[in-house]
């Protein structure tokens, strides 16, 4: 692959080069990955959604949780009741 150079901006920005995001097939807006490889920062592309559902599923299997239900103990109450109250909700 050809090397490619970006300049870092005093934001700590930088642009892809058009033919790396072709070569991705990253768009504008699109979220990437960003990790760190020994001395090399690397760029990854986002699974799509079908890889990531079963990234989910094999760790929550793993885990032993795939199919089981929260219940009111576990802090999920807790964090529903975090959610903003709209107009109509308070009128009831």
């Amino acid at each position: 692959m050809t090397t490619m150079y970006s300049t870092i901006t005093s934001k700590g920005q930088i642009t892809l080069p058009a033919e790396a995001r072709r070569a991705l097939g990253l768009h504008a807006g699109q979220k990437v990955a960003v990790h760190i490889e020994d001395d090399r920062l690397v760029i990854d592309r986002p699974d799509d959604i079908s890889t990531l559902r079963a990234r989910i599923r094999s760790e929550a299997e793993r885990r032993g949780t795939w199919g089981t239900v929260p219940h009111s103990g576990d802090g999920w109450a807790a964090r529903a009741q975090d959610r903003p109250v709209r107009d109509d909700d308070a009128q009831s």
